[in-house]
């Protein structure tokens, strides 16, 4: 009996670990390499590619948001990855900029639901079955996509072009798929019969409101400061003549700092806090995200676009840890936190893109950090007890 709920346990997160694969990293994110080629092709301004940007964010918080309405969960999960995986596809047999702002909304909306049910399926799952030390695996599958696709891009555009890219990605991603949908049934995962354990809240909850806003608020600036990085980073490389490095080899780098970022991030919650993680995560990507500002020397970028990949999905995992802490397993609480993320996504790309069409890339990333650091600030409202410690391992105690 054991054997068995463990090859489920290893089957639902290797499927949640491939689905971020797919619709974050390589449907959402490869965007980031893909779209200097096609300004350069196309002639996109910077103001139209923020903008193609933006729509695909509006998706994700229509699709973060609605995601409270799918009770079958695994069912439109797998709904949902067909529809990214063909908007990805298509998006390469067009060159029209309006059907591109149809995928790219499309894409958005079926990424949010899918981040939103593969958190909830699979979190869920391992709360039950008490194997909670797992979830840092699956959100690695983010990073996958985004090394996926940061390495995969320069091959395609050396014998092809942008459209190439476009739909050899998507053809990945559909036999990535296959994969999926071995492990995930269309039925819930068996749920365990035991006793659960109740869940002790482990922060000063005297202000629960208070720490509630201070989430939100953090979040959103953090969806706001962390997409003008994760936006325009290529694109400040390619037009940089001093910096001749293939610039999505720099998306696979943050790909690699993504895979074990949450592993690393709730270790270092367990040695601390929770919170002091958090800080340190918000600390390292301010840095990074400021040293293209003031150099292209190729080492300090790489190690830019490491610590970014490293800070990037360690935040979203510490931020619903300490929620999760403070409410339990709220399927609402997600789908707001990550809506409030994807808020702050909308505004990034288009002002971003329109300083950069009046400026250049620094003051963007000037403005990035300056979010980042006023969400620093707002988190410092929260408070673990005197005396304990949280981690994003064990998220939960029991009596």
């Amino acid at each position: 009996m054991d054997s068995i709920v463990s090859k489920e346990r290893n089957l639902l997160i290797i499927s949640g670990f491939l689905s971020l694969a797919i619709v974050m990293g390589i449907g959402r994110f490869s965007y980031t390499p893909i779209f200097p080629y096609m300004q350069l092709d196309f002639l996109l301004t910077p103001f139209t590619a923020g903008l193609l940007a933006t729509f695909n964010f509006i998706g994700y918080f229509i699709g973060a948001l609605g995601a409270r309405f799918f009770p079958q969960q695994s069912k439109w999960l797998l709904r949902g990855l067909l529809v990214n995986i063909a908007t990805t596809i298509l998006m390469g047999f067009t060159e029209s900029y309006l059907l591109w702002l149809v995928f790219r909304l499309l894409s958005g909306i079926t990424s949010g639901l899918i981040f939103v049910l593969v958190s909830n399926l699979i979190l869920s799952h391992l709360n039950q079955t008490g194997k909670m030390s797992y979830s840092g695996f699956l959100f690695g599958g983010v990073g996958f996509g985004i090394l996926i696709s940061g390495l995969t891009i320069p091959i395609i555009q050396s014998f092809s072009s942008w459209h190439a890219n476009w739909i050899i990605l998507g053809v990945i991603s559909a036999f990535l798929m296959i994969f999926i949908v071995y492990g995930i049934k269309v039925q819930e995962p068996t749920r365990s019969k035991s006793p659960q354990p109740t869940n002790k809240p482990i922060y000063n909850t005297n202000n629960k409101q208070s720490i509630k806003f201070a989430l939100y608020i953090s979040y959103t600036l953090e969806g706001f400061g962390y997409i003008i990085f994760g936006t325009f980073i290529t694109a400040m490389l390619v037009n940089n003549t001093n910096f001749t490095f293939e610039s999505p080899y720099v998306w696979a780098v943050v790909g690699l700092g993504a895979i074990p970022s949450c592993i690393f991030w709730a270790w270092l919650g367990k040695k601390t806090s929770d919170i002091s993680a958090l800080k340190w995560a918000y600390i390292t990507q301010i840095v990074s995200i400021l040293i293209p500002v003031f150099t292209d020397n190729l080492i300090l970028v790489l190690i830019s676009a490491f610590g970014f990949g490293a800070t990037f999905m360690g935040i979203t995992t510490l931020t619903m840890t300490i929620a999760k802490s403070l409410y339990g397993q709220s399927a609402n609480l997600i789908s707001g936190l990550t809506a409030a993320y994807a808020a702050g996504q909308l505004l990034g790309p288009v002002i971003a893109g329109t300083v950069i069409t009046t400026n250049d890339y620094i003051l963007p990333f000037i403005i990035s950090a300056a979010a980042l650091t006023a969400a620093l600030i707002t988190i410092n409202i929260i408070n673990v007890k005197k005396g304990e410690k949280n981690n994003a391992v064990c998220k939960y105690q029991s009596n």
